[in-house]
């Protein structure tokens, strides 16, 4: 009876919140104009590797092919055209950076029963696959569990370093200090409620494939800039053309196979990891990056996982939101990694 309750009362709170940022239906916004967008939206850098169980695993390229190799693991929801916004960036500081689309997502195979310790796996066959000797780890926000799983697992004498940007860390750190909507996904819905965090995603702009990208754009256009509940730093970001254009590429791929497998990995995140983060070997240097604002992965998850590492990792804590350390700290955490490499 208390969980019939507390599921009639989590999909109130969702249609409230469905009605409080619904886009204004009338499309007035002139958009004669061409696209434009400083960041790759092709597939012109993305493949897939066929993986020894028959799966495919989606991946893109972006920087330099001759470049110090980093694995980035992309955000929930996400995929791995969410890399391209490195593209300029990596080239400059010489980095090869490798996106994969994590299972069930963009042009990934889905994974059933999968664990969050199977990703640094199909990692790994990547890497041998792409023949590299050594490598580097980049997770943000919801890349952040992967990028503590590829910590523990990936061989010691290839993975030469880690970087994590307002990653998630082990459920138990909870969610004190998030916005609602997080808090209660990450709290209640992923693990207690899929079915009904399923239609919540179904729901939102990003999600509505049906619609073109261009009617999209303009839809969510009008949402950032009408948002009240957006942090002021991270709507000024999201008003970027570019930044926009790249959200709706890389959402279409995160739900090109449904919402499942969006489900599936935030049901991983808010479970046991399935390895201690304590155990994460010593001689691995590892930076975490987090901000004082940020509402949607609060500061003390870099704080625990720092504490658990035992003072191994360096701890920069930055007044900063969840979009803005991306946008101002991307540059410095991909230096200290290709420095690392």
């Amino acid at each position: 009876m208390c969980l019939m309750k507390l599921q009639a009362f989590l999909q109130r709170m969702l249609r409230r919140f469905i009605s409080n940022t619904q886009s204004d239906p009338e499309d007035t916004t002139d958009a004669s104009e061409a696209p434009r967008c400083r960041f790759p939206l092709d597939d012109d850098s993305s493949d897939a590797l066929t993986l020894p169980d028959g799966r495919k695993l989606g991946y893109a390229q972006y920087g330099l092919l001759t470049g110090k190799p980093i694995f980035y693991l992309h955000g929930l929801p996400g995929a791995r055209t969410e890399a391209a916004c490195f593209e300029d960036l990596a080239r400059e500081l010489g980095a090869r950076i490798i996106a994969a689309d994590r299972p069930g997502i963009g042009w990934s195979s889905p994974h059933a029963g999968r664990s969050l310790l199977d990703h640094p796996k199909d990692l790994e066959e990547l890497a041998n696959h792409l023949k590299l000797d050594k490598y580097g780890v980049l997770g943000i926000s919801g890349g952040g569990p992967y990028a503590l799983a590829c910590a523990a697992s990936l061989p010691p004498e290839k993975l030469k370093a880690v970087s994590i940007i307002c990653g998630l860390g082990p459920p138990d750190i909870g969610m004190k200090g998030a916005c609602w909507a997080n808090w209660l996904g990450f709290t209640l819905g992923y693990r207690y409620f899929p079915m009904a965090t399923a239609w919540y995603l179904k729901r939102q702009l990003a999600a509505n494939l049906d619609l073109s990208d261009e009617k999209r754009y303009q839809k969510l256009r009008k949402e950032v800039f009408k948002s009240k509940s957006m942090p002021e730093k991270d709507r000024e970001i999201m008003k970027d053309e570019s930044t926009l254009r790249l959200f709706l590429r890389t959402s279409r791929q995160s739900f090109s196979q449904g919402s499942d497998a969006a489900v599936q990995d935030g049901r991983l995140m808010c479970m046991d990891f399935g390895f201690r983060v304590e155990d994460i070997r010593p001689d691995l240097p590892v930076q975490l990056w987090y901000g004082k604002q940020d509402v949607a992965v609060p500061l003390n998850h870099g704080v625990q996982i720092a504490a658990r590492l035992g003072g191994r990792a360096a701890l920069r804590v930055v007044d900063e939101t969840h979009l803005s350390i991306w946008a101002n700290y991307g540059e410095d955490a991909l230096r200290e990694l290709v420095r690392s490499i």
